[in-house]
């Protein structure tokens, strides 16, 4: 627009200067300068005939504090080159980042562009925005190539070995030990067929080596329905503190997430509720597609005021079976936490309160330490700060906890 009204400025100015003087030098000048546009005009219109663009992304799992990179290509497939093309890949929530180039007949160019995963949520990309202009820049044309692609970045999760919870069999991990003949995915033994055994758990290669018959044994799957791990995450932002990476939300985000990771790839049964913008349940299950349910939750999951910790907890209660334990992350008062926890703990739960404190992240100095008992319950709370590390947060053996389970069990992994 600024190089328009600097072209008509210079026009007015000749076309006084040549009726005043009338100079044939002057009146050509602005016969060139009014051909100008015509030539510019032209110019844009050849410059966006028969692009292409693409948006490739080359990471496939994106995860907060992981390095995004996308292919970015243009291409000419026309025999007019483009000169100084504008190209703008629009994204969010990293905005738009762009480049400048110019494409000979019939050739592109591809570039690679780079971004850090700082705040899990949905990332919107794939259109590609590419602006011709004229050399004087009077004139432009803008295309845009692609459709919008959604991904989700899931929140960031650390490695938490020495984290425990309690169940109505005591403090486990992994599977639960003992001996069935119910089918399952792990044969432990074989034994003598007895009457009334089915055939089909025969155990043939033993039967013909020992010339008698002989049936599996199983070891019990690992963690059924009744001894689940709860994680409930509190996301009322009554109670939070901080902003963006550095706050109370996310930092409980990336425990729920780590908790659940961490029974999962130990064969456990894990659950999820989230109390937030919205109360959101994910069912007990297990394996590589349970933890993508559960971190897609977390990834999409915003505080609230739809309830409180103790609301959150009593609709945890009513999914509950015997033998169950349940891991609340909450910034809410010790007090608060502690009514929760005696609610699930009156369902036969075994209960791990996590208090990510949220004063700490305004600023505050940190007011409680590592970890602590909850005021009028029988069940520990592990308390973590601003800038504190996780995974040593979360540790048992870093901390203790009460008096409830013994050191050397803790470290043998409760087997």
């Amino acid at each position: 627009m600024r190089a328009r009204v600097y072209w008509a400025a210079l026009v007015g100015a000749l076309l006084i200067l040549a009726l005043v003087t009338a100079s044939p030098i002057l009146y050509t000048l602005l016969f060139a300068l009014l051909a100008v546009p015509l030539v510019g005009y032209g110019a844009s219109i050849f410059s966006a005939r028969r692009l292409a663009g693409e948006v490739k992304r080359l990471t496939p799992f994106l995860q907060v504090g992981d390095t995004l990179q996308e292919e970015i290509t243009l291409k000419n497939l026309h025999w007019f080159p483009k000169l100084l093309l504008e190209a703008e890949h629009q994204t969010t929530p990293f905005g738009t980042n762009g480049k400048v180039m110019t494409l000979w007949p019939y050739s592109s160019s591809s570039w690679i562009s780079t971004k850090h995963c700082e705040r899990r949520g949905l990332y919107r990309f794939g259109k590609l925005r590419v602006t011709s202009r004229d050399p004087l820049g009077l004139f432009n044309r803008t295309l845009e190539f692609g459709d919008e692609q959604v991904a989700l970045i899931f929140p960031a999760t650390v490695d938490l070995p020495g984290f425990f919870v309690p169940a109505g069999h005591g403090w486990t991990e992994g599977l639960v030990r003992g001996r069935t003949f119910t089918p399952s995915p792990i044969a432990a033994t074989v034994r003598d067929y007895v009457s009334g055994d089915s055939v089909a758990q025969v155990h043939w290669p033993s039967t013909a080596h020992r010339g008698k018959l002989m049936v599996k044994e199983f070891e019990r799957e690992p963690s059924g329905p009744a001894d689940a791990v709860w994680v409930l995450i509190d996301l009322d932002d009554r109670v939070q503190g901080g902003q963006g990476a550095e706050s109370s939300v996310e930092y409980s985000v990336t425990i729920a997430g780590s908790v659940a990771k961490r029974f999962l790839d130990a064969g456990r049964t894990v659950g999820l509720v989230v109390n937030g913008e919205e109360q959101t349940i994910v069912r007990p299950g297990t394996g590589l597609e349970q933890m993508g349910r559960v971190l897609q939750t977390l990834a999409l999951a915003e505080p609230g005021r739809l309830g409180t910790i103790l609301d959150a907890a009593n609709m945890t209660a009513a999914e509950l079976t015997r033998g169950a334990s349940v891991v609340i992350v909450s910034s809410a008062s010790p007090s608060e936490v502690a009514s929760a926890g005696r609610v699930l703990e009156a369902y036969g739960a075994g209960v791990v309160p996590i208090i990510v404190e949220a004063a700490s992240f305004d600023g505050a100095p940190p007011a409680r330490g590592g970890s602590y008992r909850l005021p009028g319950t029988a069940f520990d709370a592990y308390v973590v700060h601003a800038g504190d590390e996780i995974e040593q947060r979360l540790d048992y053996r870093v901390h203790g906890h009460g008096n409830v389970v013994n050191v050397a069990l803790a470290q043998g992994g409760g087997r």
